[in-house]
């Protein structure tokens, strides 16, 4: 792997195919999988996947033979490129998302790209996984799994990993969404995606107005999601809660248009990257 051309990604091509399966894979995450790809594509979703940071961490945990790794939800295959980059040639990759329509972006990517990549549909709180991976990467997850199954899907993945295993969680803290800030949020948020896009040349893969009225449902499906974990120590709290030992926690800095970067600023949205072990 280790950075070959295997590992590139065709965002445009992505984000129409991703568009197609949702609407024939995707229940309720429909508009969230549809959609990510091009927030992507238009520096809306933080770019932080592919932080100097997470690949310099990823390929010292993954650079020596024979490590498999576990991919704990992934929206599209950035974070899988982002292992392909940074893992020995024969790291073993293991995908797994609650949704078919991601699994079946990675089933695809890797067929392309000659990978031997396995993908499992699975809710992270059934995970029954015992000491079966070297490295769990988890990508800004935390959001996106109910408040009462986060404490038990964290054990879970702990409970996967070997003894000498390791956690690498990605995760954002940030203000709520809401007071004078709500109405800019609403009326700008589809806006600027689409001026972003075009700026690009990307087409749309549905008419403007479609897509605008799919973009401004979504930006209340992802304002929920924002402010759920107000401080690092509220994480922190949660990770060794589910008997991980916090090794390290760093910033990391976002690549983000100019419109997104200031929405984040104006909630106080910071990034971190986490290295956790199992505690014995």
């Amino acid at each position: 792997m280790h950075g070959d051309l295997r590992s590139a990604e065709d965002l445009s091509q992505l984000a129409a195919e991703a568009f197609e399966l949702a609407h024939s894979l995707c229940g309720s995450c429909e508009n969230y999988h549809s959609l990510w790809t091009y927030q992507r594509i238009a520096g809306a979703s933080g770019g932080d996947v592919a932080a100097p940071l997470v690949h310099v961490v990823l390929g010292r945990l993954l650079s020596v033979r024979d490590r498999k790794i576990l991919i704990a939800g992934s929206p599209d295959t950035g974070l899988l490129a982002v292992v392909v980059r940074a893992a020995h040639p024969n790291s073993r990759v293991v995908v797994v998302d609650r949704c078919e329509t991601p699994l079946e972006l990675c089933r695809r990517f890797a067929k392309r790209a000659a990978l031997a990549v396995e993908t499992l549909r699975l809710n992270l709180a059934d995970l029954k996984a015992e000491s079966a991976f070297d490295v769990v990467f988890a990508h800004s997850l935390l959001q996106y799994i109910r408040a009462d199954h986060r404490l038990e899907a964290l054990s879970r993945m702990r409970r996967a990993l070997q003894p000498d295993g390791r956690l690498v969680l990605v995760f954002r803290t940030s203000d709520r969404i809401e007071g004078k800030l709500l109405p800019e949020y609403r009326e700008a948020y589809s806006t600027r995606l689409i001026e972003q896009l075009e700026a690009v040349n990307i087409q749309l893969p549905e008419p403007r107005e479609a897509f605008r009225r799919r973009i401004e449902i979504y930006a209340e499906e992802r304002r929920a999601r924002e402010g759920v974990h107000a401080s690092r120590e509220e994480v922190e709290q949660l990770i060794e809660a589910a008997g991980f030992a916090i090794q390290d926690v760093m910033p990391i800095e976002a690549s983000q248009s100019d419109p997104f970067r200031t929405l984040a600023a104006k909630i106080s949205k910071q990034r971190f990257l986490m290295i956790a072990a199992p505690r014995s």
